[in-house]
Parts: structure tokens; sequence; C-alpha cells
């Protein structure tokens, strides 16, 4: 028999995407959460957007660089699902989509692997494919091509673009 998730990551938790994912698992007063969530984000100023999130049961915060082993590795520990919603649509500012799709997806791979993750669920856009003409479409296909060849099993789920 299978057990209930002890615990999902969210990675990007500070987006919309991430807040309404969230909040929809941390539960409301009405319907209590069951599956304890923890955030990983890369600023305090994000993590205040997550801990001010309305919720009967507070996510837990954690701050860290997607691309750094040593973050992603703290905050994978007991996490049976991750959520993987990083991701940018334009360049810009040094965030480069090499940086945001297919560093973060090997860094999650690896240290996914490592601690007995069970599923990774990745948000994609639809089009993304590795010899896509875009950039950001093939930088999506290239992530979701890591994800896919690492040795936890992964979900895509290809959305048209979030603006």
């Amino acid at each position: 028999m299978e057990r209930a998730a002890e615990r999902i990551l969210i990675t990007g938790a500070n987006g919309n995407l991430g807040r309404q994912l969230v909040e929809s698992l941390s539960g409301t007063p009405d319907q209590p959460a069951s599956i304890p969530v923890r955030a990983l984000v890369r600023s305090e100023r994000a993590a205040e957007q997550v801990r001010n999130l309305s919720t009967a049961q507070s996510p837990e915060v954690v701050i860290g660089d997607y691309t750094d082993e040593t973050s992603m590795r703290q905050a994978l520990t007991d996490c049976d699902v991750v959520v993987h919603l990083v991701g940018i649509i334009k360049e810009g500012g040094g965030a480069t989509y090499e940086a945001a799709h297919e560093e973060t997806c090997q860094v999650l791979a690896r240290c996914a692997a490592q601690a007995g993750v069970r599923r990774i669920i990745y948000l994609s856009i639809v089009g993304s494919r590795p010899d896509a003409n875009n950039a950001c479409l093939r930088s999506k296909g290239q992530a979701e091509a890591i994800l896919e060849q690492g040795s936890v099993p992964v979900t895509v789920i290809r959305v048209p673009m979030v603006l």
C-alpha cells in the first residue's frame, strides 16, 4: 500500500501559480490541509510573499538558490514530491534561459534522486522541445529532457505561456 506524501516541495512558490498552489495545498479554515508544504524561494522578499498567504497551515519556507546543490538538498529533505515552477519567459538582469531552466533541472534531478523523491512535476510551456527555434521554448524542452533522463519519475505539464 502506497503511503501519502509526507511533504511537497514547491520551487518558485512566490510566483502567481506558486502562490495559488501553496494556498490550495495548505488548506483553508473550512478545509484544512493534510499535506505539509515546503516552499523554496530565492529571497527574503519572496519568502514574505509566501508567509503572508492566507492558509490554514502555514507553509515552511526555505530561502535558497535553485542552482546550488546544498540549497536544493536542504529543501528536498523529507519531501516525496516536487512541483518545479521555476522559469522565465524573457532573459534579462543576468537571468538566462539556460540557468533558469536547464541548470535548475540538472540540480533538481541529481538532488531529488539522492533525497529519495518519488515524483517531480515540471511546469513547461506548449511548444517546448529541444530543437525549437525559439530560445525559451528550446531551453524548456532541454530542461524537460534533463528531468526525463533522470532516475526520478517526472510528469511534465505544458501550459500556454504564463505571463
